[in-house]
């Protein structure tokens, strides 16, 4: 009798070990299904990131390949794209950055700048700042897909010609 009970007993633990591994591998599986069932809009908060409407200054800051570089002020109509090297992310939503910003006419600009996340008020990244000619905030908020790229893009273009009619009107 206490054979058969020291065999259920391992077989018992051998299952709690494997039924373990199945709820890791879940939970795995759970976490890549988020990331590809990303938001589809980008989310724009009103009290993150610099203010709509506003320019903010221009500053010299630390770009990821680590050169330096202007955002801000007058320019070119410009995509900032706050990113970081250790975050998934923007790994993930970098490599489009590029083919937006040149499908829409815009200078992109990436940077990885502490100082300018905190000057900017940059809940977290990858986060997205569209500046006009003028270097002022047209859109921007968190972002996640392409798609939400695109949409910031778009709404930014939208809030400019509606900014150009009232100072024509």
């Amino acid at each position: 009798m206490s054979g058969w009970w020291a065999a259920a007993f391992v077989v018992l633990w051998i299952l709690v070990a494997v039924l373990a591994i199945v709820v890791v591998a879940l939970a795995r599986q759970i976490g890549v299904l988020q990331l590809r069932l990303a938001p589809l809009g980008a989310l724009e908060v009103d009290d993150e990131g610099p203010e709509l409407g506003e320019a903010p200054e221009a500053r010299s800051v630390r770009t990821p390949d680590g050169s330096r570089r202007v955002i801000g002020g007058p320019g070119r109509r410009r995509l900032v794209a706050f990113v970081s090297e250790t975050c998934p992310i923007c790994e993930r939503v970098a490599p489009s950055l590029p083919a937006a910003a040149r499908a829409s006419g815009l200078e992109l600009q990436l940077v990885s700048d502490p100082d300018l996340e905190t000057a900017y008020r940059v809940p977290g990244v990858p986060f997205v700042v569209v500046l006009d000619e003028v270097g002022v905030v047209r859109s921007k908020g968190t972002v996640n897909s392409l798609e939400q790229v695109e949409g910031l893009v778009d709404t930014a273009r939208r809030r400019t010609m509606q900014a150009e009619e009232l100072r024509v009107g």
